[in-house]
């Protein structure tokens, strides 16, 4: 199929989450069998999924990055972040395995603040954060806020594979005493939009367009 961007707004109040019905099975990553006692980072590349691969390329995109991310049992929360320092609504394909009663869960919030590694991190966070320096093998540019200055406008089980907005500001819970939470992470690009735009990523908009056809549920994601 050739897609070509439109730039059309969307009109859904919906910016942060839409299932996906994907006609394959998603290949797990072998650290998604793995149970750690605090949150977790890794990021794999070059390994991809053969499945979503030729499913992207299909679409003229390809995977330009791919995660993997723990949030524990118990309570685990993945702190209040956008995955870079400013909100811009970036697209991710994510893939959850773990309890049903898990969630990822987006915010706003008017005191954010720009951070560089776990360090900045842990200072602003303290133990509500629970970051150690095993968290990731690098460093961090995000912009964050602690949940309280935040208000909860969304949130929803990624434990069928998902697209999500990670340019707003999104953390994770896991409320299971006992089971940890993996999530797979894909993220689609295309040479036209760095050819038009000079980013590789998708926004969530164009996201829902290119992927109009796998989305299930209506505009707003019900």
């Amino acid at each position: 199929m050739e897609w070509q961007p439109t730039e059309k707004k969307s009109t859904s109040k919906n910016i942060y989450h839409r299932y996906l019905n994907l006609p394959f099975e998603v290949t797990k990553h072998p650290h998604c069998d793995t149970n750690p006692d605090t949150m977790q980072h890794y990021d794999i590349n070059p390994w991809r999924c053969k499945n979503i691969e030729s499913w992207l390329n299909s679409l003229e995109l390809y995977t330009c990055h791919s995660e993997v991310f723990f949030t524990p049992a118990g309570g685990g929360e993945l702190p209040v972040h956008a995955d870079d320092t400013t909100l811009d609504n970036r697209a991710k394909i994510n893939l959850t395995y773990g309890p049903e009663g898990g969630r990822t869960r987006w915010w706003e919030s008017s005191k954010t603040q720009q951070i560089s590694g776990v360090d900045e991190a842990k200072e602003m966070f303290g133990v509500e954060g629970s970051i150690d320096e095993r968290f990731s093998e690098r460093e961090h540019h995000n912009l964050v806020a602690k949940k309280e200055d935040c208000t909860l406008v969304h949130e929803a089980s990624t434990n069928h594979i998902s697209l999500v907005n990670v340019g707003q500001l999104h953390s994770t819970y896991n409320p299971d005493p006992t089971e940890g939470r993996w999530t797979l992470c894909f993220v689609p690009a295309s040479d036209k939009i760095q050819a038009m735009h000079g980013r590789r990523h998708l926004t969530f908009e164009e996201a829902l367009e290119v992927f109009a056809p796998y989305i299930q549920g209506d505009k707003d994601g019900n």
